[in-house]
């Protein structure tokens, strides 16, 4: 017999030396329902059982080695996945500043943003920056990131915390000409930077059709999907990025600009064509379902339709919208309601007020119910967009090192939410989850990642 085949290995599991138990009165696995006095067995890294308290002893009793121990925390609060914020800039979080601003239009943000971004450009802060915004996430019950990366002393930031998440270089202001003689061998000079830092993953950014024109927008995609990395644009997040009218499936396919040659989306605008940002980008064959968008606030039914079919998702970003003056709120509703993959990001403190995910979860949920949104599935909907909605938009969903859920064999990711916990009917749960969507920024005690308690605001007795 083979014992090294990891076949044989699998089928048959080592004892266990030692298991740590985190025990509950409710537990949010995210792939199976809510689970009620359960407990969750972390090994190292990964998650063993999770079930009820009383079933999990019972399976340990059969994985244990005959000297195995077992070291129990109970939390009198939620435990759920790590959380996942899908959209973030985390070297900005020394530009508070800006986020604190009022602005009477996008470009107005944009003008404050390159007057602060400048002046600090002279010292270059960004590694001190970044690090603390991570761990700013770990605090808040983040384990993962979407972060993009401008400036390359910035690239450590995930990693800093043991963060998982991916790292995606931002490519912006090139033109179809220096693109192809300096663009992309500068953009493979940063790639290599970054695959040297030990980040989980790393990733392209190409930043938005308004900064980039056609030729990057051509290429990243398919440089990208020859290195496996992903991809995640800002897209449809200004009003210059609308459709002129609210297109149908017969009207884009039929558009006459479709067969035109255009250096840019900002040429084909001047032109006086109507397309949308995300149907120009969908013409030049750069979506698909490695790529997630930030935003997706002017997309109109054919908008939302090409991205459900390309399997792109949306991280939504509601309060940095308001802030940045997009001109409207994202179409919650409607994305709910036709089947958009989504999840949450909080972008950086230069547009937003906080980077706990928890803050724009429950603008999710205030603006969804605004748009006329009644479905009584909304807070599972929304938890779903923290935790696994998160992870599938980076493709970290499934796997070994799959994360943003709590089953057997996925990565130890956890928070702990001193959230009060009604159980003693369905009505209580529900009120219990809501209330956790709805006011649960600020209220994580302990983080864990890949099974190492990282964060413990009181939550545990480790002595």
């Amino acid at each position: 017999m083979q014992l090294d085949n990891p076949l044989h290995l699998a089928a048959h599991p080592q004892p266990l030396d030692s298991v740590t138990l985190y025990s509950s009165p409710l537990i949010i696995p995210v792939t199976g329902p809510v689970v009620l006095n359960g407990a969750i067995a972390v090994s190292g890294s990964r998650v063993v059982h999770v079930g009820t308290r009383q079933w999990v002893l019972d399976a340990l009793k059969h994985d244990m080695a005959a000297n195995g121990r077992i070291v129990e925390h109970y939390w009198d609060g939620i435990i759920t996945p790590g959380l996942i914020n899908a959209h973030t800039h985390l070297q900005y979080t020394n530009m508070a500043e800006v986020g604190r601003g009022t602005y009477d239009r996008f470009r107005a943000w944009e003008l404050g943003f390159n007057e602060v971004y400048e002046k600090l450009q002279e010292t270059r802060p960004w590694k001190e920056s970044s690090y603390q915004g991570a761990r700013m996430m770990v605090e808040a019950g983040t384990t993962a990131a979407a972060d993009i990366v401008t400036d390359p002393e910035a690239v450590g930031a995930l990693a800093s915390q043991g963060m998982h998440g991916i790292a995606y270089w931002e490519v912006m202001g090139w033109h179809n000409d220096d693109w192809k003689t300096e663009g992309i061998a500068e953009l493979i000079s940063n790639l290599g930077h970054m695959h040297h830092e030990g980040l989980p993953s790393i990733g392209i950014s190409p930043h938005a059709p308004y900064t980039l024109e056609t030729e990057p927008f051509v290429d990243l995609p398919d440089i990208a999907r020859q290195l496996d990395m992903r991809l995640h644009i800002h897209l449809s997040e200004t009003p210059i990025e609308a459709g002129e009218h609210e297109s149908t499936l017969t009207t884009y396919s039929a558009a006459d600009w479709r067969d035109g040659q255009w250096d840019s989306y900002k040429q084909l605008k001047a032109a006086g064509k109507g397309a949308s940002a995300i149907q120009f980008v969908d013409q030049l064959g750069s979506l698909g379902p490695d790529v997630h968008i930030a935003h997706g606030v002017w997309a109109d039914a054919e908008d939302r339709r090409i991205l459900r079919q390309r399997g792109v998702g949306v991280a939504l970003c509601p309060r940095s919208n308001r802030i940045t003056v997009t001109g409207k709120d994202a179409p919650i509703r409607q994305y709910l309601e036709e089947g958009n993959l989504l999840a949450i990001g909080t972008d950086s403190l230069s547009s937003s007020p906080s980077l706990d995910v928890l803050d724009d979860a429950a603008m999710v949920y205030d603006l969804a119910r605004e748009q006329g949104y009644t479905r009584d599935d909304l807070t599972h909907r929304i938890i779903r967009m923290i935790t696994i909605g998160g992870a599938e938009e980076m493709g970290l969903h499934v796997g070994a090192g799959r994360i943003g859920q709590i089953n057997a064999g996925a990565t130890a990711d956890l928070a702990f939410f001193d959230i009060p916990v009604g159980t003693d009917s369905p009505q209580a749960i529900e009120r219990t989850l809501e209330d956790f969507v709805r006011h649960g920024a600020g209220t994580n005690r302990a983080t864990i990642i890949s099974g190492d308690i990282v964060y413990n605001d009181g939550a545990f007795d480790l002595r």
